[in-house]
């Protein structure tokens, strides 16, 4: 491959993307340069990782700081991107870049909130997917015990709906469903702490409900939140003090 530098053109072996987009090129003498929108390439003095070590638990990444990565670079921060992403990036380089060193990906089930399931599947992902407390079991309750016609005979008031549930061999009882209903959810990194919230949980005909999130995704800020605090105990226990910075 051929591309400009000072308006010359100079021969490259490899062109390849980082994970942000940004088209970087290997030149023979092992230098890196980035490519511009005229096809230009600029010296890269801080040379850009293309593809970052790949992680999926936040104590495998401290192993990586404890054993490499306070050898690389003492400016070194850990972003909490999200619930379920946390990355390890350097100081901005001359090329106006950052270097990415760790990705590291919560490993989480997708769970079908916002959608009417039939009985067995809602009953399903309460117990796989949702820790255990008070309200869980109630909607439990409910919906492990649903008759085809029993939702016909449902009050609803808007808020909160109340269904004739089967309690026994030959007994049926009435049972109010509170709304919103406070769920934990499994929605990020398995070490920290799952962060509740409330939904609203709805009943229809043919046996089918449904979850729907209620708090606005605070959720997520205290996820966040929480990865934060794992990370900074686990480099105090690590190193006696809180080496790198987190950011979330």
């Amino acid at each position: 491959m051929e591309t400009k530098i000072n308006g010359e053109l100079t021969r490259f072996e490899q062109l390849v993307d980082d994970a942000h987009g940004n088209r970087l090129i290997k030149g023979l003498n092992g230098r890196q340069y980035l490519l511009d929108n005229d096809g230009d390439a600029a010296l890269l003095n801080d040379p850009i990782i293309a593809h970052p070590l790949r992680l999926n638990q936040l104590t495998s990444l401290v192993e990586w700081l404890e054993s490499e990565g306070q050898h690389i670079d003492d400016n070194l921060q850990i972003h909490v991107i999200s619930p379920t992403a946390v990355e390890v990036i350097g100081n901005l380089t001359t090329g106006g870049q950052r270097p990415r060193y760790v990705e590291v990906k919560a490993i989480t089930d997708d769970i079908n909130f916002e959608q009417y399931l039939d009985q067995e599947a809602m009953v399903i992902m309460l117990q796989s997917q949702f820790e255990e407390n008070k309200d869980r079991e109630i909607i439990l309750k409910v919906v492990s015990n649903l008759r085809d016609e029993t939702v016909h005979q449902q009050t609803d008031d808007g808020v909160s709906q109340s269904v004739q549930i089967n309690s026994g061999v030959a007994s049926v009882d009435e049972v109010m469903v509170p709304n919103p209903v406070k769920l934990i959810p499994f929605r990020t990194f398995q070490e920290v702490e799952q962060p509740a919230s409330k939904f609203i949980f709805r009943m229809r005909e043919g046996m089918q409900s449904a979850l729907f999130m209620a708090d606005n995704n605070q959720w997520q800020v205290e996820a966040k939140k929480n990865i934060k605090d794992f990370i900074l105990k686990l480099e105090q226990d690590t190193f006696d003090e809180i080496r790198f910075p987190v950011i979330a």
